[in-house]
């Protein structure tokens, strides 16, 4: 029924807007975006790719700080947290992630990509200029990974004239937050820009005890200095750190899968081991645009350095907790009082009486450079090319460590497994743009990549390998692999006026391989078929938006957790197919009133099966209202309303159901010339759902989004 209702507002709430009475709203205009999804200035509403981009005063009007915000305003697109900081599942148009594979998307900050599903979510998102999400395969430019589309983050510029802001703010779960920026000019051809953000926070869920599980505390700093000592010459330098220390393994254990949808005081976490993740990451680049008489040349170069350790529970319960029958963890019995560890077959771990828990500790080291370099063409004539090479080499050590723990904190390790990865990759792409006629537009892209990547498996006391079996059974000391492919993007765009176009598309999309513990997963294929439209309607007061797409999806990698070690596994599912339908609108009413609705369709199918693919719900829809209302000459009334549905879906092939929700958020606040005092509401009618649950066998656990939170926050500019 929520489904249904989804559809139906939504559709009626677009209908009446847009086909509101044309001459009533001729004088209020919608300000045009420029986008570079296509690596040049672009008009958001020309370009024939699917985009759903977010500029400066949408960030700022819906409040978008976090990776979970601008998901929620972009049909098909869903992201789920996981038990940990670092790892967001991230679902669109059909295609989602494979835990320690490459995400489903293409993530860009300033030009410079992570490559790594760790760096997706790095944190909090501040001082930015724009958000483009394409959606679709973008291997053709962006490369393997760009299987269901790309992100590219754009963050504010260091500017000609002293300016900068401060934003301080309170919510719920004594969440203290605080952002900032200063830019302006060192001389004539230097500029600089600094920015910052800080959070702490007790978090918003405790345990049945009153501990707090999803604590946080975040520094976030960025620098950039741009020189340009001519016109035909720009470097641009960029450094950011962060620091967070929050709470992990916050599981809520259940009393059977059957409260998988529930949340009440029967499902409130228990305790004996608080899980902390602390996680460190510095990022560098530096960009170069020299202007050429015939064309820009452009070269990217990034690093990436990330640690992150994770300490926490592996039982989700607070010992003692033996009964009739014993509580079970993931190594047996919760030892409780008066029972010792030889009762599980090991020696002793403590006096007798002591409680027992079970804990994971993982620890990720990555570390990565990029580099792209690319000619662009000017943007004049009829033919247009963009052509580059791309390296990108990238080492990651992954740890997880399960046992035992006593209140001695001394412990015994059932697993103690190291596995070291190296990529070595390598890309070449080129597209073209043929103007056939006036109207008429060819556009022709290609990228070959390839991939040659290893794992070995390392003595954590020592670093010293150890052998692991290669395919045939044979020990070795390094397992490799080499993945490679051709992803070709043919487009085809028509401009009926100036106020619509539309455009077909056939796109193939690419998704390297990896090394799950030791085992290979293979890589994965998509050929994506694509009829779409974009027009802007009443006199550029409206844009309606529109795409038809089907997906063949081939070796779909997908991770479920397993109650043994390695305690998760990765399989390949051979063939499914995708049928999916966008609709995005945005009408400026009057100067004082903005609306905005989208709407995504999802049909899924694995073949032969007859179920459909994990983590895709069927419909996702998201609707908003921006007001403004001068009070005075000098003061501002402004509101924003925002509400997002995420229907029903599957996960673990149908293992778990989770049930849909409808997130509610509202702003509004008063705003003078430089000033403001926002309120805010998030998740209003507190819904929550399981982003991701495991079924260990004798018990079950689940991580989950959050619960209400509501707060203000005070503003200054100059």
């Amino acid at each position: 029924m929520k489904i249904r209702q989804s559809v139906i507002i939504t559709t009626v709430l677009a209908a009446l807007t847009l086909s509101g009475v044309q001459t009533a709203f001729a004088q209020a205009i919608l300000e045009e975006i420029i986008v570079t999804a296509r690596y040049r200035q672009e008009s958001l509403q020309e370009i024939p790719v699917a985009v759903t981009a977010f500029d400066s005063a949408t960030i700022e009007a819906a409040g978008i700080t976090d990776l979970d915000a601008y998901v929620n305003l972009t049909p098909n697109f869903i992201a789920r947290e996981g038990f940990r900081s670092g790892v967001t599942f991230l679902t669109i148009r059909g295609i989602t992630t494979g835990q320690q594979g490459f995400a489903p998307v293409t993530y860009v900050v300033d030009g410079v990509k992570a490559p790594v599903l760790d760096a997706v979510n790095q944190g909090a998102l501040f001082d930015l200029e724009r958000i483009e999400v394409l959606k679709g395969p973008q291997s053709a430019l962006y490369g393997a990974g760009a299987i269901a589309g790309a992100v590219n983050v754009i963050t504010k510029k260091p500017s000609d004239e002293l300016e900068g802001e401060v934003h301080l703010g309170y919510a719920e779960g004594n969440d203290f937050t605080s952002r900032g920026s200063v830019s302006g000019p060192i001389n004539d051809v230097l500029s600089y820009r600094l920015s910052g953000y800080y959070r702490n926070s007790d978090g918003l869920v405790d345990t049945r005890t009153g501990d707090d599980l999803d604590f946080e505390e975040q520094a976030a700093f960025r620098g950039r200095l741009l020189f340009t000592p001519n016109d035909a010459l720009s470097i641009d330098l960029r450094a950011a750190y962060s620091e967070i220390d929050a709470g992990a393994a916050k599981q809520e254990r259940l009393p059977d899968i059957s409260f998988l949808n529930t949340f009440n005081d029967q499902t409130q976490a228990e305790r004996g081991i608080l899980g902390e993740e602390n996680r460190d990451t510095l990022d560098l680049s530096v960009k170069i645009d020299v202007e050429l008489p015939f064309a820009t040349l452009t070269s990217i170069s990034g690093y990436l350095e990330m640690d992150q350790d994770l300490f926490g529970s592996a039982s989700w319960i607070r010992p003692p907790a033996l009964g009739e029958p014993p509580v079970i963890g993931l190594f047996g019995p919760i030892l409780g009082e008066n029972a010792v560890a030889p009762a599980m077959g090991f020696g002793p771990m403590g006096p007798t009486g002591d409680a027992i828990d079970h804990f994971q500790q993982l620890v990720d080291d990555i570390e990565i450079f990029t580099q792209d370099v690319r000619l662009t063409s000017n943007a004049e004539g009829s033919f247009r090319w963009v052509a580059g090479f791309e390296y990108v080499d990238r080492e990651i050590v992954n740890g997880l460590t399960l046992g035992t723990l006593n209140p001695q904190n001394t412990s015994l390790n059932f697993v103690n497994r190291f596995d070291e990865r190296n990529d070595e990759i390598w890309g070449a792409y080129v597209q073209v743009n043929f103007d056939i006629s006036d109207n008429l537009e060819l556009t022709l892209s290609g990228r070959y990549d390839e991939d040659d990547f290893s794992t070995r498996l390392l003595d954590p006391a020592t670093g010293a390998t150890i052998n692991s079996l290669d395919e045939s059974g044979n020990p070795a000391e390094e397992l490799t692999a080499n993945d490679s492919k051709f992803q070709p993007k043919v487009t085809l765009s028509y401009d009926w006026n100036e106020n619509l176009h539309t455009y077909v598309t056939y796109s193939e999309g690419f998704r390297f391989g990896f090394f799950n513990t030791g085992n290979l997963t293979a890589p994965e294929e998509t050929k994506n078929y694509e009829f779409g439209f974009k027009s802007v309607l009443f006199g550029s007061s409206a844009t309606f938006n529109g795409a038809v797409f089907y997906i063949e999806y081939s070796n779909q990698q997908q991770t479920n957790a397993i109650a043994t070690p390695p305690f998760r596994t990765t399989t390949n599912i051979p063939q499914s197919d995708i049928l999916g339908l966008e609709l995005e609108s945005s009408f400026r009413i009057t100067e004082n009133l903005q609306f905005s609705a989208g709407i995504g369709y999802l049909d899924t199918e694995i073949d032969g099966l007859n179920i459909e693919l994990n983590a895709v719900p069927e419909v996702t829809a998201n609707l908003a209202l921006d007001y403004a209302q001068p009070i005075n000459d000098s003061l501002e009334f402004f509101g924003r309303f925002d509400w997002r549905h995420q229907g029903e879906f599957i996960l673990n092939g149908g293992a778990f159901e989770i049930h849909s929700v409808d997130f509610i958020n509202l702003r509004a606040g008063i705003r003078g010339d430089k000033w403001s005092v926002t309120g805010f509401v998030k998740n209003a009618l507190d819904e929550q759902y399981a982003t991701e649950p495991n079924n260990f066998g004798l018990f079950a656990a689940r991580s989950f989004s959050p619960p209400r939170s509501a707060g203000v926050e005070i503003g200054y500019r100059f």
